[in-house]
């Protein structure tokens, strides 16, 4: 796929769009114990899109890749026979893809690129943050401690330390990612060390988490 990949948030896990509002066919029918070869060999979606064909022309509706799935591998359909599709699996699933596929083709305001520009921001001033406490103490902030910085964010979240793509992640992965980031820079602020910030994250991302999962129980 060459239009850029975005992953929306349904239900608390990522179904992956692109900017052409195709839909990743395959990780969206995992979700439901499904595969779209299953749907695509239905007599209705072969005459579905017999119609499509007749009425727009013999343009590609299917597209496969065998990239890894966060690469954009898997079976992609086309925008107009995304929600068809999505019906196949669930109505509220339908609903949901019918939204946003329409907010992808108007251009409109996406909840995935709004929660990666927060996720920036709270990055921006995490740094901003760091950089003044180092100028406090007489050092000057080198490029390895805001790179570890963010590696505590990632690690009090999954556990490893290590870089993420974040381009990779949902809106609610991000929205997280955020509010860590928020935290810390409080706690940069107060002059609190590395190993005390790393625990008051820990508990406060341990919080964040326990109310995600009981929102999702309600």
């Amino acid at each position: 796929m060459n239009a850029r990949i975005i992953p929306f948030d349904y239900d608390g896990q990522a179904v992956r769009f692109n900017a052409d509002g195709w839909i990743n066919a395959t990780e969206a029918a995992a979700r439901f114990g499904k595969e779209p070869t299953q749907w695509l060999r239905l007599p209705d979606a072969t005459r579905y899109l017999e119609a499509l064909q007749r009425t727009y022309g013999e343009i590609t509706y299917v597209k496969t890749s065998r990239a890894r799935s966060d690469r954009g591998g898997g079976t992609w359909l086309h925008p107009k026979l995304a929600v068809k599709f999505a019906r196949w699996l669930s109505v509220d699933f339908e609903i949901w893809c019918d939204t946003q596929v329409d907010a992808l083709l108007r251009g409109e305001p996406k909840p995935w690129a709004s929660a990666r520009r927060e996720a920036a921001i709270g990055y921006r001033a995490m740094c901003d943050a760091l950089a003044l406490n180092c100028e406090a103490q007489g050092k000057t902030p080198q490029r390895h401690h805001f790179i570890n910085e963010a590696r505590l964010i990632n690690e009090v979240i999954t556990g490893a330390f290590t870089g993420r793509n974040r381009d990779q992640l949902n809106a609610a992965e991000l929205e997280l990612v955020t509010l860590a980031e928020l935290r810390d820079t409080v706690l940069i602020g107060q002059g609190m060390a590395y190993a005390e910030r790393k625990s008051n994250l820990l508990r406060y991302v341990h919080e964040l988490q326990g109310k995600h999962l009981r929102r999702l129980a309600a």
